[in-house]
C-alpha cells in the first residue's frame, strides 16, 4: 500500500507541477505570437497524444514521468543550421523575437511555478493544516516548555520553528526562542551553535540541540485489529512491560514488536486502574513484526492552524518569498560545500513524501505540493546550461551587450550544463537508495 500511494502520489505532484511549469512557457509563447509545435508532460514515447490538425499544437503524455517540454517553431537549429521555414513562417518562429520576449517566455515557467507555490500555500491555510506544537525540554529540567517565536517570530507548529531556524542559520544569527512553561510564564532561551551545523547530515531541529519533548509517548492502545490471537488487547489498555520486560515509551513497545516476528508474548498492562496479564502473538509482515495495534493520540498536543481567505493569501506569499529564499541559499551552501550533500533528495524520497502525506490528508499534500514547486521553480532558475536559467543568462548577456552570444560558447556550455545536471541527479539518486535501505 505504501508504494503504491508513493506512485501515485509522485505522479499526481510531477503531473500538476510540470505541467504548470510547461503552460508558463506555453501561454506566453502564445500571447507573444510564438508558434508551439509540441506540449509534453514527461518524456519519451507517448503514453496519449492530441493534435486538432496539422497547424495546431501537438499535446501529449509520455512515459518517463521526470519533466516535460514545449517545443516551439524556430528558424534555426541549435548549432546554427537553418530550419527551411516557410517565409510566411517567420514571424511565428521563437528565435525571431526580440530578447526581451525571449526572456519573458523562458522565465514564465519558473515564475508559473512561484504562482501555483503561493496558490497550494494559500489553499493549505484556508483549508488549514495540523501539526506538532513546538514543545521542548531545556538545561536538563524535567519541566516542559511551549515555542512561541523564534527571533520574534511567532510560532505554532514545529515546521514553523524549522523553517525559521533554517532562515536564520543561513544568515548566521543569533537565535533566541521565546517560551512559555505549564504556567504559562514566559521566558528568552538562547541557542549557540556552529557555523558547520549545515554540514550535519539530518534534521536542523536535532541537529543544533533542541530537546523535543515528544507528543505522546504513553503506551495507551488507541485501536486493536483484528490479528489472531490477540483478542486479549483492548482499547485504553496501558503496556507496562512485555515478557517482563519494562516498556517505558510507545517507541520501546514499537521496537520491541518489530524485532520479534512470530513470538507469543505475555503483556503486562493496566486496564480500568487494575494490573492484569495476558497473551498475544507477534505475527509475521516481511520478516518484521507486527502486533496489530495503534497509539492512542494526545490531542492536546496538536495544533490545527487555518486563516481567513485573505490572511491566508498574505501567509502564502511571504511563506513562498521565504521558501524561495531558503532554497537559493541552501543550494548556495551546498555549491561552497558548506552544507551537506547527503540531505539533498531525488525522485524517489519525493515519491516516499508525496505518498505519506497524500495518506495524511488534502492539507500535507497541497503544502508539499506548494514547496516542491517553489523547489522546482528555484532549480530551474539556476545559471546552468539545459535549465531555463542558463537561457536567461544567454539573453541577459544579449540585454546587456546587444549581441547574441556566440553558438560555440552556447553548445559548450550545452555540455558542462548536461555534466552538471547528471552529476546532480546520481548524487541525489544514491542519496535516495541509500535513506530507503538504511
Amino acid at each position: 500500500m505504501d508504494l503504491i500511494n508513493s506512485i501515485i502520489g509522485f505522479l499526481i505532484a510531477i503531473g500538476i507541477l510540470v505541467t504548470f511549469h510547461e503552460y508558463g512557457h506555453f501561454i506566453i509563447a502564445r500571447l507573444c505570437n510564438v508558434k508551439v509545435l509540441k506540449f509534453s508532460v514527461g518524456f519519451g514515447k507517448p503514453i496519449l497524444k492530441t493534435q486538432k490538425d496539422n497547424n495546431s499544437t501537438e499535446y501529449s503524455l509520455c512515459m518517463i514521468p521526470l519533466g516535460g517540454y514545449v517545443q516551439m517553431l524556430e528558424s534555426k537549429t541549435p548549432d546554427g543550421q537553418s530550419n527551411d521555414i516557410k517565409p510566411d513562417d517567420q514571424e511565428y518562429c521563437f528565435d525571431n523575437k526580440n530578447v526581451y520576449q525571449r526572456f519573458a517566455i523562458v522565465a514564465a515557467g519558473p515564475i508559473f511555478n512561484l504562482i501555483l507555490a503561493i496558490i497550494f500555500f494559500t489553499m493549505t491555510y484556508l483549508n488549514g493544516i495540523g501539526g506538532i506544537k513546538p514543545t521542548i525540554n531545556i538545561d536538563d529540567s524535567a519541566e516542559k516548555f511551549l515555542i512561541q517565536s523564534v527571533n520574534n517570530v511567532n510560532v505554532q507548529r514545529w515546521q514553523d520553528v524549522r523553517v525559521e531556524i533554517l532562515n536564520n542559520v543561513m544568515n548566521d544569527k543569533n537565535i533566541t526562542l521565546l517560551l512559555a512553561d505549564t504556567q504559562n510564564n514566559i521566558r528568552k532561551y538562547r541557542i549557540n551553535y556552529q557555523p558547520s551545523i549545515l554540514n550535519m547530515e539530518g534534521d536542523i531541529i536535532k541537529n543544533i540541540g533542541i530537546d523535543v519533548v515528544s507528543p505522546n509517548s504513553s503506551t495507551i492502545i488507541g485501536s486493536v485489529t483484528g490479528v489472531a490471537n490477540n483478542k486479549n488487547i483492548q482499547i485504553d489498555d496501558k503496556i507496562l512491560s512485555i515478557d517482563e520486560k519494562p516498556i517505558g515509551n510507545w517507541n520501546d513497545f514499537v521496537s520491541y514488536i518489530r524485532k520479534n516476528p512470530d513470538k507469543s508474548i505475555n503483556i503486562l498492562a493496566e486496564r480500568d486502574n487494575e494490573l492484569i496479564s495476558y497473551t498475544a502473538t507477534i505475527v509475521s509482515k516481511n520478516n518484521i513484526g507486527y502486533l496489530g495495534v495503534s497509539q492512542k493520540p494526545d490531542l492536546s498536543s496538536y495544533i490545527n492552524v487555518s486563516y481567513n481567505i485573505s490572511d491566508s493569501f498574505m501567509k502564502a506569499m511571504y511563506s513562498t518569498y521565504d521558501y524561495t529564499i531558503l532554497t537559493f541559499k541552501m543550494i548556495g551552501r551546498l555549491v561552497t560545500g558548506e552544507a551537506n550533500v547527503k540531505n539533498l533528495s531525488g525522485p524517489l524520497s519525493i515519491a516516499q513524501f508525496s505518498g505519506k502525506s497524500l495518506e495524511m490528508g488534502l492539507s500535507y499534500f497541497l503544502f508539499l505540493l506548494a514547496i516542491l514547486s517553489v523547489s522546482l521553480g528555484v532549480l530551474n532558475l539556476l545559471p546552468i546550461p539545459m535549465l531555463d536559467g542558463g537561457h536567461l543568462v544567454y539573453y541577459s548577456y544579449e540585454i546587456l551587450t546587444g549581441k547574441e552570444l556566440p553558438q560555440n560558447i552556447q553548445l559548450g556550455a550545452q555540455f558542462i550544463g548536461i555534466g552538471l545536471l547528471g552529476l546532480i541527479m546520481i548524487i541525489a539518486f544514491y542519496n535516495d537508495i541509500v535513506r530507503i535501505f538504511s
